[in-house]
Formats: structure tokens, C-alpha cells, sequence
């Protein structure tokens, strides 16, 4: 089953589906979404939340992005590490995300919008080095939900 919905970064709701976790010596973080495509798209800005105010963000960057896995949980490792590779390589926080997750083939497609983050101009939070599959979890009840480890 694909999707494609256009998600965007809302404070209000995304302080709805977004939880973090505490962990000895990592962060965390719990998100749920009504499709996948929402946890996804919350998973990664639970990610970026830790190093920065998302809010603050400007929407004058866009990425095509497609990934393919082995598996869902896999899949969320990748999509969380080339959202960070994003962040490292070009300081890019991504805010927007209109992409599909195709749960048959461990797919995710489409585009992400966001900016340039600049230490001068934008709270600087925690540095992630990585994605961890320490303590993942994906599953569905009446909606998705996820929970992820950061190596810190």
C-alpha cells in the first residue's frame, strides 16, 4: 500500500506524536503517525529536534530522496541516517516532507523541504552521530508508532 501525503512540521502537532525518551547514554525519542508517511516524516523531526528549533528553519532547500531496504525497521535506520548525512554534509534541517513509504518493497520516494541551519542564527542542541537499532521498535495498533535510539 502506498500513500503520498504532504507533511508539514506543526508545533502543536508534532508535540502530539512526538515523545522523548530518556536512555543512559543516548537520546530517544517514541513518535506515532496515522499513516506511515506521518511516521516517518515525525520520526525525522524528532531527529533534527535534538540539534536544533526546527521553527526557526527556513523552507529555501529541497532534496529528492529514495531509499530502498531490506526490511521496515532498516528502512527508518536509512531514512533517519540520510536525513543526518543531510544535516552533516550540506547543514540542512528538512521541515516538509511529501514522500511515499511503500511497506511491500521497504521504500520511501519523494521530496523534503527545508533549510540551512547556521550556528550564528539558529539554537544549537545535541550533535547525533548516528541512528542506532538499540531499542527499535515499529509497530501498528489503531495508528504506526516507532521508537528510536541516537547515538549521541
Amino acid at each position: 500500500m502506498v500513500e503520498s501525503h504532504n507533511l508539514q512540521a506543526k508545533k502543536m502537532k508534532s508535540q502530539e506524536k512526538i515523545k522523548y525518551i530518556e536512555h543512559p547514554s543516548d537520546v530517544g525519542f517514541e513518535v506515532s503517525g496515522d499513516t506511515l508517511e506521518e511516521l516517518f516524516a515525525n520520526s525525522a523531526i524528532a531527529t533534527y529536534s535534538f540539534m536544533t528549533d526546527i521553527d526557526e528553519i527556513e523552507e529555501e532547500e529541497e532534496r529528492e530522496v529514495k531509499i530502498k531496504s531490506e526490511d521496515l525497521y532498516s528502512l527508518m535506520f536509512d531514512w533517519l541516517d540520510e536525513m543526518i548525512f543531510l544535516f552533516e554534509a550540506e547543514s540542512l534541517v528538512m521541515k516538509k516532507f511529501d514522500i511515499e513509504v511503500d511497506s511491500s518493497d521497504f521504500s520511501i520516494r519523494g521530496k523534503c523541504r527545508g533549510g540551512k541551519f547556521d550556528p550564528y542564527k539558529h539554537e544549537s542542541g545535541i550533535i547525533i552521530k548516528a541512528v542506532t537499532y538499540n531499542m527499535m521498535e515499529i509497530k501498528k495498533n489503531e495508528v504506526w508508532h516507532a521508537r528510536v535510539v541516537l547515538d549521541v
